[in-house]
């Protein structure tokens, strides 16, 4: 009988990305997709920058190839021949994935997949000036910054260097000097059989017990007539009633923090005196059910259709420094909502942003908002098209409650939409195909057209069930009260154009 090996080795970032890239490192389809935002990318990026641990890759070798394996994010990774034994992925695909994403040369991808992450995750420089890594999107014109893409190429980063003042240069081959002699602490398991690998990864996936900022912050915080956690439950029993009863520990924390010290940052919330968390949690308490009154009755949000959790924290700490909102202060609150919602402030480094906002709303509670200048959207109209149909978007969630802002009325029987049954959860039976699914799978429209976010409106279940599969030439004609044609699709910030329905325009409908 073959003895089974544990081989413990430390492989520095360029020889790991090199081994994915030749096709010796794969992951199972067992394994989830890549689920990390670039925040959490560049946390992973900044713990090597700092030469802090990130934790070690499990592989399996194995000579019995698996029959179904996950793409890296959806790159084209090359087979190896059949001879030659593969790596599997058992714990750590997530950082093992992000590395690779972010350094490797090629990010071709010829096939594409709702699931797979967007490429901009992990388009992320090194600002040479504050010395911290930042999305692309997220850089201005008077940065000085180094892409990581050319960090670990020797002709990229030799292009990439000319382009920078020579002042920065010590800098940059200091950044490249900490990566090249990074080691990833690597374990590979070998001889082992499939049945026993599954045992490995289905034990390795869930006995893990990461001890949490908020177990560090209970521990520190406790006293006979104060518990954290259960002030934290009551809270959440509270909120529930709110439709904001699954808010994440972190985000309670980081409100708290917010109203504390005009901080978010884990650093910030560990600092906290754990007197000042006994004394502000009433307040905190009260803060967030103003905040949360104010997205649900002047934006109909509710947890699951928060276009960003951050956006609660800011709002949060301005409902805590004012007992009551003018005119003009709730009509700027509302413009950066909408702002926040429509752009990749929260993509990446949200911690800093939030703790901009903070100081937005301190000026905000002042009476002054040249601040909201600096805020912009970032969405296209043709994004808006390409756009999927999918609860887990920001872009959704906030299409779906600007079109709630309209009042939107049902397109069959002419009453108003139940916006808070709409709203509460993501039944699709609440929402419609204007051009039905049906009709367009017959015109042989591509299915990330036809789940188009364009192409959705509410609609009560009654009336989506009498519209079915008609074409809008029959049920526009058929079903829609004509007295209030205009109305109606006004409502629903559909165009009012009648030929685009009869002739069954769908891609002048979109436009």
């Amino acid at each position: 009988m073959a003895i089974s090996e544990i081989t413990p080795t430390a492989v520095k970032i360029d020889k790991l990305i090199a081994r994915v890239a030749d096709g010796d490192i794969k992951i199972p389809a067992f394994q989830r997709r890549f689920v990390w935002d670039q925040e959490q990318v560049i946390e992973l990026l900044d713990s090597i920058y700092r030469d802090y641990p990130i934790g070690s890759l499990l592989l399996w070798n194995s000579d019995d190839k698996l029959k179904a394996t996950r793409n890296i994010c959806g790159f084209d990774i090359p087979d190896r021949p059949s001879s030659y034994p593969l790596n599997y992925v058992l714990d750590g695909q997530q950082r093992m994935s992000a590395i690779y994403a972010v350094f490797c040369k090629d990010r071709t991808r010829t096939t594409s997949d709702d699931e797979d992450p967007s490429l901009d995750i992990f388009d992320i420089h090194f600002d040479l000036d504050s010395y911290i890594f930042r999305a692309g999107s997220d850089l201005v014109a008077e940065n000085h910054s180094f892409p990581l893409q050319a960090l670990l190429d020797l002709t990229a980063f030799l292009n990439a260097l000319k382009q920078i003042p020579e002042k920065y240069h010590d800098a940059v081959k200091a950044l490249h000097s900490k990566f090249i002699n990074y080691e990833v602490p690597v374990v590979t398991v070998t001889k082992r059989s499939k049945t026993e690998v599954g045992t490995i990864f289905e034990r390795v996936n869930s006995t893990g017990t990461e001890l949490s900022t908020l177990d560090l912050l209970i521990a520190w915080t406790w006293s006979e007539d104060f518990l954290l956690k259960e002030e934290i439950a009551e809270l959440l029993d509270t909120l529930e009633s709110k439709r904001f009863g699954k808010l994440p520990d972190k985000t309670i924390l980081q409100c708290l923090s917010a109203i504390i010290v005009k901080s978010t940052t884990t650093k910030s919330i560990l600092n906290l005196k754990p007197e000042e968390v006994h004394e502000k949690f009433p307040e905190l308490v009260g803060s967030m059910e103003k905040a949360i009154d104010f997205l649900s009755t002047q934006l109909h949000a509710s947890k699951d259709f928060l276009p960003h959790v951050q956006q609660l924290i800011p709002l949060t700490f301005f409902f805590s420094r004012t007992d009551s909102v003018s005119s003009k202060q709730m009509r700027w609150l509302k413009q950066w909502f909408w702002k926040t919602t429509f752009s990749r402030r929260y993509s990446a480094q949200t911690d800093e942003k939030m703790d901009s906002d903070i100081l937005l709303f301190e000026q905000l509670v002042d009476g002054n908002p040249e601040g909201l200048s600096k805020y912009a959207y970032s969405v296209t109209p043709e994004q808006l098209v390409k756009q999927k149909f999918t609860r887990s978007s920001p872009v959704v969630r906030g299409f779906l409650l600007l079109s709630a802002q309209n009042q939107p009325i049902d397109l069959v029987n002419g009453g108003y939409v139940d916006l808070g049954k709409a709203l509460s959860e993501f039944n699709s039976k609440e929402y419609h195909h204007i051009f039905p699914k049906a009709h367009l799978k017959k015109r042989v429209v591509a299915p990330e057209r036809v789940n188009s976010l364009c192409n959705f409106c509410f609609l009560t279940a009654d009336s989506n069930k009498k519209i079915s599969s008609k074409s809008p030439s029959q049920y526009f004609a058929e079903l829609i009260p004509q007295g209030q044609f205009a109305k109606i699709l006004e409502s629903n910030l559909m165009p009012l154009n009648r030929e685009i329905y009869e002739k069954n325009d769908y891609d002048k409908f979109l436009i």
